[in-house]
Protein backbone atom coordinates (compact mmCIF):
# COMPACT_ATOMS: atom_id res chain seq x y z
CA UNK A 1 0.00 0.00 0.00
CA UNK A 2 2.96 2.72 0.21
CA UNK A 3 5.03 1.52 -1.97
CA UNK A 4 1.56 2.13 -4.43
CA UNK A 5 0.80 5.77 -2.94
CA UNK A 6 4.69 6.66 -3.14
CA UNK A 7 4.46 5.73 -6.39
CA UNK A 8 1.50 7.65 -7.10
CA UNK A 9 3.44 10.62 -5.17
CA UNK A 10 5.63 10.59 -8.05
CA UNK A 11 3.53 10.30 -11.04
CA UNK A 12 1.60 13.30 -9.62
CA UNK A 13 4.74 15.13 -8.93
CA UNK A 14 5.69 14.83 -12.84
CA UNK A 15 2.12 15.22 -14.00
CA UNK A 16 1.99 18.65 -12.24
CA UNK A 17 5.10 20.16 -13.49
CA UNK A 18 3.72 19.03 -16.87
CA UNK A 19 0.30 19.63 -17.32
CA UNK A 20 -0.67 22.79 -15.06
CA UNK A 21 -2.27 25.48 -17.39
CA UNK A 22 0.16 28.19 -18.20
CA UNK A 23 3.24 26.13 -18.32
CA UNK A 24 4.49 27.84 -21.58
CA UNK A 25 6.99 30.06 -23.08
CA UNK A 26 6.54 33.54 -22.71
CA UNK A 27 3.81 34.82 -24.72
CA UNK A 28 6.25 36.13 -27.90
CA UNK A 29 7.26 32.11 -28.47
CA UNK A 30 4.07 31.53 -29.28
CA UNK A 31 4.08 31.96 -32.84
CA UNK A 32 6.98 30.53 -33.57
CA UNK A 33 6.88 26.39 -34.73
CA UNK A 34 8.96 23.68 -33.47
CA UNK A 35 9.77 20.25 -35.88
CA UNK A 36 7.49 17.61 -35.32
CA UNK A 37 10.06 15.96 -33.02
CA UNK A 38 10.28 14.86 -29.85
CA UNK A 39 13.42 13.37 -29.98
CA UNK A 40 16.60 14.95 -31.21
CA UNK A 41 20.35 13.38 -32.22
CA UNK A 42 23.03 15.20 -30.15
CA UNK A 43 26.32 15.43 -31.45
CA UNK A 44 30.05 17.27 -30.96
CA UNK A 45 32.98 16.73 -32.39
CA UNK A 46 35.56 13.71 -31.16
CA UNK A 47 32.30 12.57 -28.43
CA UNK A 48 30.01 9.95 -29.51
CA UNK A 49 26.26 10.46 -30.27
CA UNK A 50 23.68 11.20 -27.58
CA UNK A 51 20.11 11.80 -27.22
CA UNK A 52 17.15 13.84 -26.04
CA UNK A 53 13.60 12.27 -25.47
CA UNK A 54 10.81 14.25 -24.52
CA UNK A 55 8.58 12.77 -22.50
CA UNK A 56 4.93 12.97 -21.65
CA UNK A 57 4.31 12.08 -17.85
CA UNK A 58 1.57 9.59 -18.24
CA UNK A 59 0.58 5.92 -18.63
CA UNK A 60 -1.39 6.30 -21.36
CA UNK A 61 -0.05 2.93 -23.55
CA UNK A 62 0.51 5.53 -26.69
CA UNK A 63 3.01 7.24 -24.60
CA UNK A 64 4.84 4.82 -23.29
CA UNK A 65 5.29 2.60 -26.23
CA UNK A 66 8.32 3.29 -27.00
CA UNK A 67 8.79 3.96 -31.08
CA UNK A 68 11.72 1.23 -32.60
CA UNK A 69 14.11 4.48 -33.03
CA UNK A 70 14.16 5.56 -29.27
CA UNK A 71 13.98 2.16 -28.07
CA UNK A 72 16.94 1.22 -30.15
CA UNK A 73 18.70 4.62 -28.92
CA UNK A 74 17.83 3.71 -25.27
CA UNK A 75 18.89 0.34 -25.49
CA UNK A 76 22.55 1.32 -26.95
CA UNK A 77 22.92 4.25 -24.04
CA UNK A 78 25.44 3.92 -21.38
CA UNK A 79 23.88 6.42 -19.36
CA UNK A 80 20.11 7.57 -18.84
CA UNK A 81 18.94 10.74 -17.48
CA UNK A 82 15.80 11.89 -16.12
CA UNK A 83 14.55 14.73 -14.49
CA UNK A 84 14.90 13.45 -11.25
CA UNK A 85 16.41 10.16 -10.02
CA UNK A 86 13.49 7.72 -9.17
CA UNK A 87 14.18 5.36 -6.65
CA UNK A 88 12.96 4.03 -3.09
CA UNK A 89 15.37 6.68 -1.36
CA UNK A 90 13.88 9.26 -3.50
CA UNK A 91 10.02 8.15 -2.53
CA UNK A 92 10.08 8.31 0.85
CA UNK A 93 11.87 11.76 0.44
CA UNK A 94 9.03 12.74 -1.65
CA UNK A 95 6.28 11.06 1.20
CA UNK A 96 7.78 12.92 3.89
CA UNK A 97 7.69 16.71 2.04
CA UNK A 98 4.12 16.40 1.26
CA UNK A 99 2.94 15.69 5.13
CA UNK A 100 2.54 18.44 7.33
CA UNK A 101 4.11 18.44 10.83
CA UNK A 102 1.52 16.34 13.56
CA UNK A 103 -1.36 18.83 14.26
CA UNK A 104 -1.24 21.20 11.20
CA UNK A 105 -4.21 20.14 9.43
CA UNK A 106 -5.21 20.66 5.79
CA UNK A 107 -8.50 21.92 6.99
CA UNK A 108 -7.16 24.45 8.81
CA UNK A 109 -5.75 25.80 5.21
CA UNK A 110 -8.61 25.60 2.82
CA UNK A 111 -12.30 26.12 2.86
CA UNK A 112 -14.82 23.48 4.60
CA UNK A 113 -16.31 23.30 1.10
CA UNK A 114 -13.22 22.46 -1.10
CA UNK A 115 -12.12 20.25 1.76
CA UNK A 116 -15.32 18.30 2.07
CA UNK A 117 -15.17 17.73 -2.01
CA UNK A 118 -11.23 16.63 -1.69
CA UNK A 119 -11.73 13.50 0.77
CA UNK A 120 -13.85 11.37 -2.12
CA UNK A 121 -11.49 12.65 -4.74
CA UNK A 122 -8.51 11.56 -3.12
CA UNK A 123 -9.93 8.51 -1.59
CA UNK A 124 -10.62 7.65 -5.06
CA UNK A 125 -7.09 7.83 -5.65
CA UNK A 126 -6.58 5.68 -3.30
CA UNK A 127 -5.15 8.19 -0.95
CA UNK A 128 -6.92 7.62 2.66
CA UNK A 129 -7.95 10.66 4.59
CA UNK A 130 -5.41 9.84 7.48
CA UNK A 131 -2.89 10.92 4.93
CA UNK A 132 -5.02 13.27 3.30
CA UNK A 133 -5.74 15.72 6.31
CA UNK A 134 -2.31 16.50 6.56
CA UNK A 135 -1.33 17.68 3.34
CA UNK A 136 -0.18 20.67 2.06
CA UNK A 137 -2.08 22.49 0.07
CA UNK A 138 0.13 22.10 -3.06
CA UNK A 139 0.62 18.13 -2.58
CA UNK A 140 -3.34 17.96 -2.32
CA UNK A 141 -3.41 19.61 -6.15
CA UNK A 142 -0.33 17.76 -7.52
CA UNK A 143 -2.67 14.08 -6.60
CA UNK A 144 -5.55 15.68 -7.85
CA UNK A 145 -3.42 15.35 -11.26
CA UNK A 146 -3.49 11.85 -11.13
CA UNK A 147 -6.35 10.06 -13.00
CA UNK A 148 -8.55 7.95 -10.61
CA UNK A 149 -8.25 4.47 -12.09
CA UNK A 150 -4.84 3.89 -13.39
CA UNK A 151 -4.50 1.87 -16.53
CA UNK A 152 -2.22 -0.39 -15.23
CA UNK A 153 1.69 0.26 -16.60
CA UNK A 154 3.60 3.09 -15.38
CA UNK A 155 4.37 6.40 -16.65
CA UNK A 156 6.76 7.04 -18.69
CA UNK A 157 9.70 8.67 -16.38
CA UNK A 158 8.74 5.49 -14.04
CA UNK A 159 9.18 2.97 -16.92
CA UNK A 160 12.17 4.82 -18.22
CA UNK A 161 13.87 4.41 -14.52
CA UNK A 162 12.90 0.78 -14.33
CA UNK A 163 14.44 -0.33 -17.60
CA UNK A 164 17.70 1.81 -16.85
CA UNK A 165 18.12 0.04 -13.68
CA UNK A 166 16.94 -3.76 -14.98
CA UNK A 167 19.84 -2.93 -17.67
CA UNK A 168 22.62 -2.30 -15.67
CA UNK A 169 22.80 1.76 -16.68
CA UNK A 170 24.79 4.48 -15.47
CA UNK A 171 21.38 5.89 -14.10
CA UNK A 172 21.07 9.43 -12.75
CA UNK A 173 18.53 12.83 -12.40
CA UNK A 174 19.46 16.31 -13.54
CA UNK A 175 18.02 17.59 -9.94
CA UNK A 176 16.91 16.23 -6.96
CA UNK A 177 13.30 15.76 -5.96
CA UNK A 178 14.08 18.87 -2.93
CA UNK A 179 14.97 20.96 -5.88
CA UNK A 180 12.15 20.04 -8.30
CA UNK A 181 9.50 19.74 -4.59
CA UNK A 182 10.71 23.90 -3.89
CA UNK A 183 8.76 24.96 -7.13
CA UNK A 184 5.33 24.13 -5.57
CA UNK A 185 6.79 24.06 -1.38
CA UNK A 186 7.99 28.12 -2.13
CA UNK A 187 4.68 29.01 -3.68
CA UNK A 188 2.71 31.56 -1.73
CA UNK A 189 -0.36 29.82 0.15
CA UNK A 190 -2.93 31.79 -1.45
CA UNK A 191 -1.86 30.78 -4.88
CA UNK A 192 -1.61 26.82 -3.94
CA UNK A 193 -5.29 27.64 -2.61
CA UNK A 194 -6.15 29.29 -6.15
CA UNK A 195 -4.91 26.05 -8.01
CA UNK A 196 -6.28 23.40 -5.77
CA UNK A 197 -9.70 24.94 -6.03
CA UNK A 198 -9.63 25.25 -9.54
CA UNK A 199 -8.61 21.60 -9.62
CA UNK A 200 -11.49 20.77 -7.43
CA UNK A 201 -14.16 22.50 -9.29
CA UNK A 202 -13.20 22.31 -13.01
CA UNK A 203 -12.09 18.68 -13.11
CA UNK A 204 -13.49 18.43 -16.61
CA UNK A 205 -11.87 21.22 -17.95
CA UNK A 206 -8.40 20.09 -16.76
CA UNK A 207 -9.21 16.46 -18.25
CA UNK A 208 -9.90 17.92 -21.27
CA UNK A 209 -6.55 19.66 -21.46
CA UNK A 210 -4.94 16.54 -20.56
CA UNK A 211 -6.17 14.66 -23.26
CA UNK A 212 -5.60 17.61 -26.05
CA UNK A 213 -1.96 17.53 -25.05
CA UNK A 214 -1.75 13.94 -25.18
CA UNK A 215 -2.81 13.81 -28.23
CA UNK A 216 -0.70 16.42 -29.17
CA UNK A 217 2.31 14.35 -27.85
CA UNK A 218 1.13 11.51 -29.50
CA UNK A 219 1.34 13.69 -32.73
CA UNK A 220 4.41 14.98 -31.99
CA UNK A 221 3.11 18.57 -31.76
CA UNK A 222 4.51 20.72 -29.80
CA UNK A 223 3.11 23.65 -30.99
CA UNK A 224 0.08 22.38 -30.31
CA UNK A 225 1.22 21.67 -26.68
CA UNK A 226 2.70 24.97 -26.43
CA UNK A 227 -0.67 26.16 -27.92
CA UNK A 228 -2.97 24.45 -25.40
CA UNK A 229 -0.70 24.69 -22.34
CA UNK A 230 -0.24 28.49 -22.40
CA UNK A 231 -4.26 29.52 -22.21
CA UNK A 232 -4.94 31.32 -19.24
CA UNK A 233 -7.16 29.76 -16.52
CA UNK A 234 -10.55 31.40 -16.70
CA UNK A 235 -11.66 30.08 -13.37
CA UNK A 236 -8.82 32.38 -11.60
CA UNK A 237 -8.73 35.99 -11.07
CA UNK A 238 -6.46 37.58 -13.60
CA UNK A 239 -4.34 38.83 -10.36
CA UNK A 240 -3.51 34.85 -10.00
CA UNK A 241 -3.27 34.16 -14.38
CA UNK A 242 -0.65 36.73 -14.30
CA UNK A 243 1.46 35.21 -11.20
CA UNK A 244 1.17 31.43 -12.46
CA UNK A 245 1.62 32.95 -16.10
CA UNK A 246 5.11 34.72 -14.66
CA UNK A 247 6.00 31.17 -12.43
CA UNK A 248 5.33 28.69 -15.06
CA UNK A 249 7.62 30.26 -17.39
CA UNK A 250 10.43 31.30 -15.29
CA UNK A 251 10.41 28.71 -12.49
CA UNK A 252 8.77 25.49 -14.19
CA UNK A 253 10.66 26.20 -17.18
CA UNK A 254 13.04 28.98 -18.11
CA UNK A 255 15.61 28.39 -14.93
CA UNK A 256 15.31 24.46 -14.56
CA UNK A 257 16.09 24.16 -18.50
CA UNK A 258 19.22 26.39 -17.96
CA UNK A 259 19.99 23.99 -14.81
CA UNK A 260 19.95 21.24 -17.17
CA UNK A 261 21.79 22.53 -19.50
CA UNK A 262 24.37 23.04 -17.36
CA UNK A 263 24.27 19.75 -15.77
CA UNK A 264 24.10 18.00 -19.06
CA UNK A 265 27.83 19.22 -20.06
CA UNK A 266 29.81 16.37 -18.50
CA UNK A 267 27.27 13.15 -19.72
CA UNK A 268 27.06 15.07 -23.04
CA UNK A 269 31.04 14.69 -22.80
CA UNK A 270 31.64 11.11 -22.25
CA UNK A 271 28.91 10.64 -24.97
CA UNK A 272 26.39 7.78 -25.13
CA UNK A 273 23.81 9.32 -22.98
CA UNK A 274 19.85 9.13 -23.67
CA UNK A 275 17.86 12.29 -22.12
CA UNK A 276 14.75 12.23 -20.86
CA UNK A 277 12.61 15.01 -19.84
CA UNK A 278 9.53 16.73 -20.19
CA UNK A 279 8.85 17.30 -23.69
CA UNK A 280 7.83 21.09 -22.67
CA UNK A 281 11.65 21.48 -22.10
CA UNK A 282 12.75 21.44 -25.51
CA UNK A 283 11.00 23.91 -27.67
CA UNK A 284 11.39 28.08 -27.58
CA UNK A 285 14.98 30.08 -27.33
CA UNK A 286 15.27 29.26 -23.45
CA UNK A 287 14.26 25.23 -24.55
CA UNK A 288 16.91 22.56 -24.23
CA UNK A 289 17.23 22.37 -27.73
CA UNK A 290 18.42 25.68 -27.92
CA UNK A 291 20.41 25.72 -25.62
CA UNK A 292 22.12 22.43 -26.10
CA UNK A 293 22.94 24.11 -29.55
CA UNK A 294 24.53 27.38 -28.20
CA UNK A 295 26.76 25.16 -25.80
CA UNK A 296 28.05 24.06 -29.26
CA UNK A 297 26.24 21.10 -30.07
CA UNK A 298 24.59 19.80 -33.22
CA UNK A 299 21.37 18.61 -32.54
CA UNK A 300 19.04 16.54 -35.10
CA UNK A 301 15.21 15.95 -35.17
CA UNK A 302 13.94 12.40 -35.60
CA UNK A 303 11.03 11.49 -36.64
CA UNK A 304 10.47 8.55 -34.99
CA UNK A 305 6.83 7.92 -36.16
CA UNK A 306 4.81 7.91 -39.15
CA UNK A 307 2.27 10.54 -38.28
CA UNK A 308 5.88 12.30 -37.28
CA UNK A 309 7.54 11.80 -41.10
CA UNK A 310 4.40 12.94 -42.64
CA UNK A 311 4.54 16.61 -41.18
Amino acid sequence: MFARLCLRLVAAALTLAAFLPQVAQAASDKTQTFPHAIFWRIDKPGTSSSWLFGTAHVADPRVTTLSAPVQKAFDSSDQVYTEIRIDLNMMMDMARAVLRPEGDLLSAHIDDAHYQKLLPELNAREYPEVATRRLYIWAAAMLMMEPKKQPGQLPLDLLLAKMSVEGGKNYSGLETIQEQLSLFQNMPEDKQRAMLYSMLDHQDEYAMQTRQIIDAYVARDLTRIMAVSSQDDPNMSSADQAWFRTWARKDVLTDRNVRFAERLQAPLAKGNAFIAVGAMHLPGPQGLVALLKKAGYTLTPIYDTAQANAK
